[in-house]
C-alpha cells in the first residue's frame, strides 16, 4: 500500500514541477517593465505652431512628464495600465508606444490627402474625454451641461486642456449671461465669490489627482455648510416653516462608493502554486496506469 502510493506521489511530482516552473516564467515575462519607442516625426507642427505651444504647456503635453504622475508612477512599480492614458500608441504586449504624452493621433484621424484642405478629422466628443477622464465624464453624464448639449469641447481647449476664457466665471457667463448679471448683485457677489466657488467644488477624495473638481455641477450641501453651517443651529423660529425644498444632489448616491485606481497585484507563485497543485493531482491520478503500461511492455 505504501509502495503505490509512493508510486502515486513521485508521478505526482513529475507533473507538478514542470508546471510550477512554466508557470511560474510566464508569469514573470508578463510582468515586464514598459519601454518608450521613439516618438514619431510629426508633421503638424510645421503648419499648427500655436496649437504646438499651447499642447506643450497644457496638461495633455505634460501627461507623461508631469512631476506627479511620474512619482507616482514609479511608487507603484511602473504599472502600464498608467500608460493607456499618460502617452499615445501604448502596446501591452510589447511595453512600447509611439510618444510620450497625449499627442495629435490620440484624438485625430489620419490626415486626408488633400489636406489642409479637407481639414483632419477629429473625435470632440465627451465619450472620446472620457475614455481616461472617466470620473469626470461620469459626472457631466447627470448635469445640466449634458441635457443641453454642452461637451467637453464646449468650455474647454483641447490642445492646452484649460479653459476656452481667461477665467472660470467669464467661460460661465459665456452662455449664463443673465444669471450673471443677477449674480453680480448678490450678496455671494459682493462677499467675493463667483460661480465656480459653488458650482465646482473641490471633491472630499480624488483619484490620484483626476477628478479634482466636481462636473455635476450640482451646489453641494457641503459646500454650503462650509460657510453656512453656523446657520444649520439657528433658533427654529427663523427659519421658514415650509422651506422650499432643494433638489436632490445627484452625486450623494456615490459620495461613500471607494474606487481603487489600480489592480492589486498577484505573485506568480500563487500561479505557479496552483498549476503545481494540478499537475499533482494529475500524476496521482495517473500514475497506477502509467505504471500498468510500463509493466505490460
Amino acid at each position: 500500500m505504501i509502495k503505490r502510493l509512493s508510486i502515486r506521489l513521485i508521478y505526482g511530482l513529475v507533473f507538478a514541477l514542470p508546471l510550477m516552473m512554466i508557470t511560474f516564467a510566464l508569469a514573470q515575462a508578463s510582468d515586464q517593465q514598459p519601454q518608450a519607442s521613439n516618438p514619431p516625426d510629426l508633421a503638424c507642427t510645421s503648419c499648427h505652431e500655436s496649437f504646438q505651444k499651447s499642447w506643450e504647456q497644457g496638461d495633455h503635453g505634460k501627461a507623461t512628464s508631469d512631476p506627479v504622475f511620474k512619482e507616482s508612477w514609479e511608487a507603484q512599480g511602473k504599472p502600464g495600465e498608467c500608460l493607456e492614458c499618460h502617452v499615445t500608441g501604448y502596446d501591452p504586449e510589447t511595453g512600447t508606444w509611439q510618444a510620450d504624452g497625449i499627442t495629435c493621433q490620440a484624438c485625430h484621424d489620419a490626415a486626408a490627402a488633400n489636406h489642409p484642405l479637407e481639414p483632419m478629422a477629429a473625435d470632440r466628443s465627451a465619450k472620446m474625454c472620457g475614455e481616461c477622464h472617466t470620473e469626470t465624464y461620469f459626472e457631466w453624464q447627470v448635469s445640466a451641461h449634458r441635457e443641453s448639449g454642452l461637451d467637453c469641447v464646449g468650455c474647454h481647449d483641447p490642445h492646452g486642456t484649460g479653459l476656452k476664457s481667461t477665467d472660470a466665471a467669464g467661460q460661465c457667463a459665456s452662455c449664463h449671461r443673465g444669471r450673471a448679471s443677477n449674480f453680480a448683485h448678490s450678496e455671494h457677489s459682493k462677499a467675493g465669490l463667483d460661480c465656480v466657488d459653488c458650482h465646482l467644488s473641490e471633491l472630499d477624495d480624488p483619484t490620484e489627482g483626476h477628478a479634482r473638481l466636481d462636473h455635476s455641477f450640482d451646489v453641494r450641501l457641503s459646500t454650503c455648510n462650509s460657510c453656512h453651517a453656523y446657520q444649520m443651529h439657528d433658533p427654529a423660529e427663523v427659519h421658514p416653516e415650509n422651506p422650499t425644498p432643494m433638489p436632490p444632489d445627484a452625486m450623494a448616491s456615490v459620495d461613500s462608493l471607494s474606487v481603487v485606481a489600480e489592480p492589486i497585484p498577484v505573485s506568480p507563485v500563487g500561479f505557479a502554486t496552483l498549476s503545481g497543485l494540478f499537475g499533482l493531482a494529475a500524476g496521482v491520478i495517473l500514475g497506477p496506469w502509467l505504471s500498468s503500461r510500463r509493466r505490460g511492455k
